[in-house]
């Protein structure tokens, strides 16, 4: 390899290793500080990670799709159904369970080495290490993120009867935790992924589970999972360094029916254009439960456009409860 090659690949934290077993292997520790690293062969990749728990388990998702779900206190795993010649990506998902202060989900894009014909396997690993370290220098990318959580460990539903477990015996699951965009506990969340040089925009939603537990020992009775079909990240239009990105949040308490049959939910919906240096919220609106904070990974630095923290609890349980918050006008500059 070339010396800018091997400049490229010390950039992006890419090198050419061999496993346990001394097989040629693609080795990629861009989250070796987090105590992640993913190590691809010509026929699996391997995923290693610091857990935040001894007994903690990990769900692994590629692409969209879960794939497994570790052994308490396992913290790697092979997957041998990866595709030779393409890049997957993954994330290691934690099932939190007991103190998750310092639970974190982590993403990363593992490329699979293919050999051609003609090719010795180390030089296939080769080629595509040079190859995915040309193209993540080349194909910078801005991901938006919206997300919501309850800032509560525990909170109670305000109007009797008016869901399943109500009244003073019940405490309902939150977060736990403040504005922190590296924080993997939310009650919603919804990112935007555009590639500047594709003008691909690729979205993701997830919806927590809810949990309702006894308040008088904390022990949980009940755990249900609200519909994620009202979460949606849509591209509207994209241009040579822009992008129009159109993004609704929509959750209901799976335990409660309403008041007056209206449901509560988290919601919301907006319309955001973003640049390579900036961005503007040219429409949008949230319910002002729970609390709700926007930011933007780009070029390596953080940038918040918005933080919002919750005006009553009772919006989770009745919309017409709950008041609107206007988001049309934010605009700023990346850090």
């Amino acid at each position: 390899m070339s010396a800018q090659q091997l400049s490229d690949l010390a950039e992006q934290r890419l090198r050419i290793g061999r496993t346990d077993g001394g097989q040629v292997a693609l080795v990629n520790a861009a989250l070796v500080d987090r105590g992640v690293t993913s190590t691809a062969t010509t026929g699996a990749v391997t995923l290693s990670w610091k857990p935040y728990a001894a007994d903690a388990r990990y769900t692994i998702v590629r692409g969209e799709t879960p794939i497994a779900t570790t052994k308490p206190g396992q913290a790697t795993f092979k997957d041998t159904t990866a595709t030779a010649g393409t890049s997957h990506q993954y994330r290691i998902v934690p099932e939190l369970k007991g103190d998750t202060s310092t639970a974190r989900t982590w993403g990363l894009t593992v490329a699979v080495p293919k050999v051609n014909r003609g090719e010795t396997e180390t030089a296939a690993v080769q080629r595509t290490a040079t190859t995915q370290a040309a193209n993540a220098k080349a194909a910078a990318s801005t991901t938006l993120t919206w997300t919501t959580f309850i800032p509560q460990k525990y909170t109670t539903q305000p109007i009797p009867k008016a869901c399943k477990y109500s009244g003073s015996k019940y405490v309902y699951g939150g977060d736990n935790r403040g504005f922190d965009w590296e924080s993997s506990r939310y009650r919603t969340s919804a990112s935007a992924v555009i590639n500047w040089k594709s003008r691909k925009v690729e979205g993701y939603t997830s919806v927590s589970a809810t949990h309702v537990y006894k308040k008088s020992n904390k022990k949980q009775v009940a755990k249900k999972t609200a519909s994620g079909k009202g979460m949606k990240v849509k591209k509207l239009g994209a241009g040579s360094g822009y992008a129009a990105i159109r993004m609704v949040t929509h959750a209901t308490n799976p335990f409660c029916g309403g008041v007056a049959k209206v449901k509560g939910a988290i919601d919301g919906a907006l319309t955001f254009h973003i640049t390579r240096g900036g961005w503007e919220i040219r429409s949008g609106n949230h319910r002002r439960m729970p609390n709700h904070e926007i930011y933007i990974y780009n070029g390596g630095r953080v940038t918040y456009v918005y933080k919002n923290k919750y005006a009553n609890a009772a919006c989770l349980v009745g919309a017409a409860l709950c008041d609107l918050k206007n988001l049309t006008g934010y605009y700023g500059k990346y850090k």
